[in-house]
């Protein structure tokens, strides 16, 4: 069934998903490329330096050190989490091309990390989230440019709001690019391929 490009707006407290321009469906497949460069094995450095890379920003973002986090971001960067959508074995991968719970670039990802740290209005954060992530499954190839790496890891969110003794429970695949900068390693690409089409939590307002 052709999916018809949409937009829900919603409160804070709920979840949205947004519809992305046509290019939005090459950018979803670039994420995870047919072909990838040799295998970076566990027992190189580079692999190392990439697992503590992830496990780095699970800390600061499990901390809520949103503005920490964003300076792992490149400039180009691009954040997107598909939805998923359920479909016959024969009829594709399951996610939509052209919609998005998250469509981001560097300066929206910033402006929302700075509203939800800085300001007092984000009512979806506020109080904040208690949240912890579980990263595993970490692979990584060479990308095509020298100092780039496609990575690929599973991760478990675990989110707890309030006093409710009930936790949300998310996972997913994630399928980065990792850049080798200056001053470390940052961020360029991101896609979240969550395992579930109807999210078990009211609202997309926490990073993965």
């Amino acid at each position: 069934m052709e999916l018809v490009a949409a937009l829900e707006r919603v409160h804070d407290g709920q979840s949205v998903v947004t519809a992305a321009p046509a290019r939005a469906g090459a950018a979803l497949r670039e994420a995870s490329p047919a072909s990838r460069g040799r295998r970076v094995r566990a027992g190189d450095p580079r692999y190392f330096e990439i697992v503590e890379f992830l496990e780095d920003e699970a800390a600061l973002l499990d901390d809520n050190a949103l503005m920490s986090w964003i300076e792992l971001m490149a400039d180009d960067l691009v954040y997107r989490a598909p939805v998923r959508i359920t479909r016959d074995r024969d009829e594709g991968k399951g996610f939509a091309e052209h919609m998005f719970h998250l469509d981001e670039t560097a300066a929206t990802l910033r402006m929302k990390a700075t509203r939800l740290a800085l300001t007092p209005s984000a009512w979806a954060e506020n109080p904040p989230s208690r949240t912890r992530r579980f990263v595993t499954n970490i692979r990584v190839h060479e990308a095509e440019t020298a100092g780039e790496f496609h990575v690929t890891s599973s991760v478990l969110l675990v989110r707890n709001r309030y006093d409710d003794a009930h936790v949300d429970l998310l996972s997913a695949q994630r399928s980065d690019l990792i850049r080798r900068a200056e001053d470390g390693l940052q961020l360029a690409r991101r896609t979240i391929y969550v395992d579930q089409s109807t999210l078990s939590m009211p609202n997309f307002a926490v990073f993965v």
